[in-house]
């Protein structure tokens, strides 16, 4: 089964919900009822403030505009910090300060992935905790690149290739021909499975599981 995951590095529901899709494999494949080579995982990007600033904008600000403070409750106690808490993650919506234009996290991901495809994920892991946990700038290709260095011995050239715009077209087409054309995308995360069924934000691991298990009803 091919399973599409459209995912953006600043989505926080996004990161819960790779967590979910991992542990409701997880679990199906020890209960003996999938194996994990059976499932292809492809990360597709979806930018979802495509027109941020290049460096990125000012967070408060933004989600003041955009009436979405509910996150910043200090005892944690948002919808968003439960199911985090559930996935054993965490949130420091605090420490953000910069609201970051996601394009040049994306084309990092593909670049690397392309050199070393089993780094991919735990890169995609790493620029999310640097976000949502340390408050890091994920706009900025020096973070990036300080992060990706963990897996790839020279980090030099793909930095210039970030420069200078390799892999922006396929994050765009990604973003906008197959999440927003294709499937017509509401909410992110998205995952599709073999172009018949999508899901959309915030997923629980039985859901999942219902998907991999091919329960649910084609929507596409």
């Amino acid at each position: 089964m091919k399973v599409e995951v459209f995912y953006d590095t600043l989505c926080s529901w996004c990161r819960v919900g790779k967590v979910n899709l991992h542990k409701a494999i997880d679990k199906l494949e020890k209960e003996g009822k999938i194996k994990h080579e059976d499932i292809e995982l492809v990360f597709r990007a979806y930018v979802i403030y495509p027109d941020l600033p290049v460096e990125g904008g000012d967070y408060k600000a933004i989600q003041i505009a955009n009436d979405d403070t509910a996150d910043w409750d200090p005892a944690k106690n948002t919808p968003i910090h439960r199911w985090a808490k559930r996935a054993g993650l965490n949130f420091n919506f605090d420490r953000i300060t910069v609201k970051p234009n996601t394009f040049k996290s994306h084309q990092l991901l593909y670049l690397v992935r392309d050199i070393k495809p089993e780094a991919f994920e735990p890169l995609l892991n790493d620029i999310q905790q640097a976000w949502f946990e340390d408050g890091l700038n994920i706009s900025n290709i020096d973070v990036l690149c300080a992060l990706a260095k963990k897996y790839v011995n020279d980090i030099y050239p793909l930095r210039e290739k970030v420069l200078a715009g390799e892999k922006l077209e396929d994050v765009k087409r990604d973003t906008f021909e197959i999440a927003e054309n294709k499937y017509n995308i509401d909410l992110c995360p998205m995952f599709v499975f073999d172009e018949k069924v999508k899901l959309e934000g915030a997923i629980l691991e039985s859901k999942f599981e219902e998907a991999l298990l091919g329960k649910l009803e084609p929507n596409l």
